[in-house]
């Protein structure tokens, strides 16, 4: 809860006296001691933090959070740069990719049976560790 100050706890204690005198009844016989006990823990709470002039803790929260947020947001020309940022990276992928097949080509890879056994439906159709060891064999 937001018991780390002295205003937190004035607030729990604000909620749990209002859930308590919206509880009581007037056939209670404690009622008017009831009500009277949590008007003066109410106007307490009011003479120590008025709230006419005061925010709660709560809504101090949403506003630090929002205006956290709005802080911290990329602004159009961050957001041009991470994206080309992005297209940079996946353009170094797709090189890499392609001077790897390139080396694992020119030092014997057989890319024309993995073609033929996707197409045959060999390698999809059973992973288990017999067809992995005959489609190794092949290679």
């Amino acid at each position: 809860m937001e018991a780390t100050n002295f205003r937190g706890v004035c607030e729990i204690f604000l909620r749990y006296t209002r859930k308590i005198h919206a509880k009581s009844t007037p056939t209670d016989p404690n009622f008017l001691a009831i009500s009277i006990a949590c008007g003066r823990i109410e106007q307490f709470v009011e003479s120590v933090y008025p709230s006419a002039t005061t925010k709660s803790i709560s809504k101090l929260k949403l506003e630090a959070e929002k205006a956290e947020r709005e802080k911290n947001a990329p602004t159009a020309d961050e957001q041009r740069d991470l994206y080309l940022l992005y297209a940079g990276v996946a353009l170094v992928w797709l090189v890499l990719f392609v001077i790897m097949a390139g080396v694992a080509w020119l030092f014997g890879a057989r890319f024309d049976l993995i073609w033929k056994d996707l197409k045959a439906g060999n390698i999809l159709q059973n992973l288990g560790m017999a067809n992995a060891a005959g489609f190794l064999g092949r290679i």
